[in-house]
């Protein structure tokens, strides 16, 4: 299928061909008739692009100063990999799909060849949530409903404030949110005053039965708005206009009256004038898009699309005097050269797709496997593959032959697969099982796939890496031990730290020392989104099964003796899932594991100290080893970056796939690792 992306690192906006989504439970499968460009938003984003390295630091400050952070914590030539990285990753662009359902997901309300519209990108196929979806009614034609998401931002900003018929309300900037808001806010019976630099913006809001002013001096701009509302002020403001300037939100509060509203839609300066503010109390609010989430009262993305419709097939929101000009889908490109023009709103993209749009699968090269290569795939095309995994895989140089890299949304797959020179890229994880070329199968996806994924391909005879965790249940445990016994291939869990240089010098060093070891190692996790997956329980298992199980893997490794018993020594409230944890071992060493998630960015995310009688050292953050004895000190390894094995580790399942075994990492300890971990996620 045919998608639009936006290159961060060149600035360029390309059509390239990547593989369909497949049908998945719970999700929506849509061919593409219209979408639309959403000029403000994607206009940021190609300049964005366009702008040099030093300008696009100064545009996002606040990444600025977390890269100080991460350069600080590990190293310059980590942080600029990581940067280079996150650039060359292409977006996709766009947030107004509309189509033809071909695979409902089970979803109810939902059925083959409905029309639909939801925020799915610029693509010919894509794979939607049901909660961003809506059916459109047959009043609404494929063009108007491509507006739908649009209006819902800024019919969200709208219910934020609270305004209601017989309401004087001000719309600072009138492109295409701020036409729509218009709209919106005349059908609901306000009185609306819209504000624009643009005359011929200003003109067209005149249609809908709103005042305007060509704004260009402020002071005149507030006098005006008091004279319009007789002095008493607005009731509320929406500001849908961008600028990098502080004056338009300051504008906004003291044309309010007491107690009136302003609301952020589009992307303004935020150095609040307290004094602004403080005069009649105006609250300030930043809307949170459509409604993406339903938070309190707050309305969500789907009432906010049907209310639009409904709208729309009414005749209370017309979409034809907003369109500029409509392009086919292929002219793509040549559309986003006219975003810069200031005369230029509703741009629509019209599709032909053809049957095979829908093929899961692109081929990317036709190298045949030469008799020397292991034919590797790789499944998940998330961060940890795309900036770890894969760079290991090709460090393994020529004696291995990427055959595919597979991932739901094909866009990724497709990257990925671009950049190393796979043979292929897909969204079918049931492809690679058939390949007969494929002997091994590195898992890099959500954790909650892991389990039935790494049976499936050892039952299908291919070797399997999982980058851990291996299971998030006993259940599943058992069930992945039984296939591993029974396969043919190797398995091996992504535990890379044993892997590294500084890991097997420590456990050299620890060789003649026959008592009781004990480890302290503290990690600086910090804390994530409360809505992140890796704490959802279902997807991800939580923090301490999800990550935790390496630190236990290397504690386990250094001491060289099997757990017997493990205990939890605190757990925070925070939901965040970190935790405090003792585990000892048969030959009564111990190791204390520290999992931190409220600790400052800029420490160690990791430090670890081992204790024997007499002798003692410290891995700091894989970038030091330093020994202590009872009268000096001793650096013993050092690296610019920190050195955690992956590569490393990589090249020991590869050797041990060719060799037919055995594997690098017992199976007994990977069974034994992944059960206390499960044990202490379960732990309170």
């Amino acid at each position: 299928m045919q998608q639009l992306l936006q290159y961060l690192d060149s600035g360029a906006t390309r059509v390239v061909t990547v593989p369909a989504p497949c049908p998945r439970p719970l999700r929506i499968l849509v061919r593409a008739t219209h979408s639309l460009v959403s000029v403000g938003t994607e206009r940021m984003l190609v300049e964005f692009g366009r702008a040099s390295w030093w300008r696009k630091l100064r545009m996002q400050p606040e990444r600025t100063r977390m890269l100080w952070q991460k350069i600080k914590a590990e190293g310059f030539w980590s942080t600029w990999n990581a940067v280079r990285n996150k650039l060359a990753q292409p977006l996709p662009l766009g947030y107004c799909h509309v189509g033809r359902v071909l695979d409902a997901g089970g979803v109810a309300g939902f059925n083959v060849g409905d029309r639909v519209v939801s925020n799915g990108p610029h693509a010919e196929v894509i794979l939607t949530q049901p909660a961003l979806c809506v059916v459109i009614p047959e009043g609404v034609s494929d063009e108007a409903a491509t507006f739908t998401p649009l209006a819902a931002v800024a019919l969200q900003g709208i219910r934020l404030m609270k305004v209601g018929e017989g309401d004087a309300v001000v719309v600072m900037g009138l492109g295409l949110i701020g036409q729509l808001a218009v709209q919106i806010l005349r059908a609901q019976g306000c009185e609306v005053l819209g504000l624009d630099p643009d005359a011929n913006k200003c003109a067209l809001a005149t249609r809908w039965g709103a005042k305007t002013l060509v704004n260009r001096s402020n002071q005149t701009v507030e006098s005006e708005i008091l004279a319009w509302t007789k002095g008493r002020g607005a009731t509320g403001v929406l500001i849908t206009a961008s600028t990098s300037s502080d004056d338009l939100v300051n504008l906004a509060a003291r044309s309010c009256q007491r107690h009136g509203r302003v609301v952020l839609v589009g992307v303004t300066g935020l150095k609040l004038n307290r004094a602004d503010f403080y005069a009649k109390e105006v609250s300030f609010q930043v809307s949170n898009s459509y409604g993406a989430r339903e938070l309190g009262g707050d309305f969500s993305a789907t009432e906010n699309f049907r209310q639009v419709l409904a709208w729309m097939e009414s005749g209370k929101i017309n979409h034809l005097p907003l369109i500029t000009q409509r392009y086919a889908f292929a002219q793509a490109a040549q559309a986003y050269r006219k975003l810069s023009a200031p005369e230029t709103l509703g741009l629509v993209l019209q599709y032909e797709v053809e049957s095979e749009a829908t093929a899961t699968s692109v081929k990317m090269t036709v190298q045949p496997l030469a008799p020397h290569q292991l034919g590797v795939s790789v499944v998940g095309a998330g961060n940890f593959a795309s900036r770890t995994l894969l760079p290991a895989l090709v460090k393994q140089g020529r004696s291995v032959a990427l055959r595919s890299v597979v991932s739901e949304q094909g866009l990724q797959a497709w990257v990925l697969a671009d950049r190393h020179h796979a043979s292929e890229a897909s969204t079918d994880f049931n492809q690679v099982l058939k390949d007969k070329a494929t002997s091994a199968v590195l898992l890099a996806t959500q954790h909650h796939l892991h389990a039935d994924m790494a049976i499936a391909a050892l039952e299908a005879g291919k070797s399997v890496w999982v980058e851990k965790p291996l299971a998030l249940t006993e259940a599943d445990l058992k069930r992945v031990h039984r296939a591993a016994l029974a396969s043919t291939g190797v398995l091996c869990v992504g535990f890379n730290r044993r892997f590294s240089p500084l890991a097997f010098k420590a456990k050299a060093s620890l060789q003649q020392y026959s008592g009781p070891k004990h480890i302290t190692y503290t990690i600086n996790a910090g804390a994530l989104p409360a809505d992140h997956w890796t704490l959802d329980p279902q997807r991800g298992g939580g923090r301490i099964v999800g990550e935790c199980c390496h630190f236990i893997d290397f504690c386990r490794f250094l001491v060289g003796q099997p757990c017997v018993k493990a205990d939890t020594l605190a757990r925070p409230q925070d939901g965040q899932d970190g935790g405090r944890f003792l585990l000892t071992y048969a030959d009564g060493s111990t190791a204390q594991i520290n999992y931190l998630t409220d600790t400052a960015a800029s420490l160690p995310k990791e430090v670890i100290k081992v204790e024997v009688p007499g002798y003692h050292f410290t891995i700091w953050n894989w970038r030091t080893l330093t020994t202590y004895r009872e009268s000096w000190r001793q650096r013993s390894a050092w690296y610019l970056s920190p050195a955690k094995g992956h590569t490393e580790a990589v090249a020991a399942f590869l050797k041990a796939v060719r060799q037919g075994g055995p594997t690098p990492i017992s199976l007994e300890e990977l069974v034994e690792t992944s059960r206390w971990a499960i044990h202490l996620q379960a732990s309170r």
